[in-house]
């Protein structure tokens, strides 16, 4: 299996251009490492499933259950952590732990044990995976009914959160980045990924483990780990910001994992920047983040980007035959999903990968299949006065201090 394609399709835009005359970095051996720790868990998967063929006397695998009912969510609320029901679903969601330490994607873990000699996903590109949530939601969720359980149980959950964790610290590429699936499966889905948020989702998680009660159980060596590659991961995160004509704007969807240079997913999922997973990017650095210098002004930019982009006063409406946009004051602001690299306007591509126009030139499927307008970015202008008053606060303080002691000079 190949680390990285031979061949990564990048926009041929001219901000993409730009980009490329940027000298790349050169895999040195860690990279090589993580590599082949990827490929000694992937393969310590594939023997587990055919070890327990083996002994069950089975052809080939069970096939898994897809998961209809719970999507992204959590079957229980946190008040029924305490019920029967919640240790039921405990010993089922740690059946589904792969021996790599993660979870699959739209499989149902919640309803039922798995059994031996089945599947541990729907989907075998995502066995296990960080996308659409998984793997984040189960360790969550196992470290919410913890307290409850009886401690054998706790012992096991322990284990299985431990192990979850350790995956994701492996996970992290030698310069902070995540793909979206690991071990590595090649193709787009090894790109440094910030679609669906799984960069922010894994460094959240390692700040929550780093910080948060609910992993007061972890090992401390293994809090320690997630602080420092939570640090490593905020590095990544303001090197990846886009400078765009000379300015800081947002994030793009995919990168490539050596040269950080956007590339393409899918074929509706060209290079390009991204609103909402970029806001979610911005919240993270304003909640859980000191505000260094690099800090203040990536944020500094991105609200700024978002300000200018927004489409304010226009309610979204769809149906069966069309999208309509109608004036509406008052409502939430929109921002398209997607952006150009050249002019930095909305984006948008059928399923073939052809580049239309509009939204109303995509087909009926994409037009309801995919959300081509979204107001996630409404949350960072929001919260932003607050954050600016904190940082002045700070720095007031700060330089309060400096004069107080006699380090901040005449």
């Amino acid at each position: 299996m190949k680390l990285w394609p031979a061949v990564l399709l990048v926009c041929s835009c001219a901000a993409s251009a730009a980009l490329l005359q940027q000298k790349p970095e050169i895999p040195d051996r860690s990279w090589r490492q993580h590599q082949q720790q990827s490929e000694l868990l992937r393969r310590s998967d594939q023997q587990h499933l055919q070890h327990e063929l083996q002994q069950a006397g089975l052809k080939q695998a069970l096939p898994a259950v897809y998961d209809k009912g719970f999507g992204r969510s959590a079957p229980l609320p946190p008040h029924q952590l305490e019920s029967a029901e919640a240790q039921r679903i405990a010993v089922n969601i740690l059946s589904f732990q792969t021996p790599s330490g993660g979870w699959s994607k739209r499989t149902n873990v919640w309803s039922s044990p798995r059994q031996t000699g089945q599947q541990f996903g729907v989907e075998p590109n995502y066995v296990p995976t960080f996308d659409n949530d998984a793997t984040v939601i189960q360790l969550h969720w196992l470290a919410a009914y913890y307290p409850q359980a009886a401690p054998q149980l706790q012992s096991q959950i322990q284990h299985a959160v431990q192990k979850g964790i350790t995956l994701v610290l492996q996970a992290q590429y030698p310069n902070g980045g995540f793909a979206q699936t690991y071990p590595l499966r090649g193709g787009y889905h090894d790109a440094v990924t910030f679609n669906d948020n799984v960069m922010v989702q894994l460094l959240t998680l390692l700040h929550q483990v780093a910080t948060e009660p609910q992993f007061a159980f972890v090992d401390p060596s293994l809090k320690q780990q997630a602080e420092q590659q939570f640090a490593f991961g905020v590095q990544l995160l303001l090197k990846t910001q886009l400078r765009l004509k000379g300015k800081l704007t947002i994030w793009a969807s995919q990168y490539d994992p050596v040269q950080l240079l956007p590339i393409k997913a899918r074929a509706y999922e060209l290079p390009a920047l991204i609103s909402s997973e970029s806001a979610a990017v911005v919240l993270m650095l304003m909640q859980r983040v000191q505000p260094s210098d690099a800090v203040i002004a990536s944020v500094e930019a991105a609200v700024a980007w978002f300000q200018q982009k927004q489409i304010r006063d226009t309610q979204m409406i769809r149906s069966d035959k069309s999208v309509q946009f109608v004036q509406q004051k008052g409502a939430k602001p929109l921002w398209a999903r997607f952006y150009d690299l050249d002019r930095q306007e909305p984006l948008f591509v059928d399923r073939d990968g052809r580049i239309v126009s509009s939204m109303a030139g995509l087909s009926i499927e994409r037009q309801w299949g995919y959300g081509w307008y979204q107001s996630n970015a409404a949350q960072v202008l929001n919260v932003y006065p607050e954050w600016k008053k904190r940082i002045k606060r700070q720095k007031k303080q700060t330089t309060d201090l400096m004069r107080r002691t006699g380090l901040g000079g005449d």
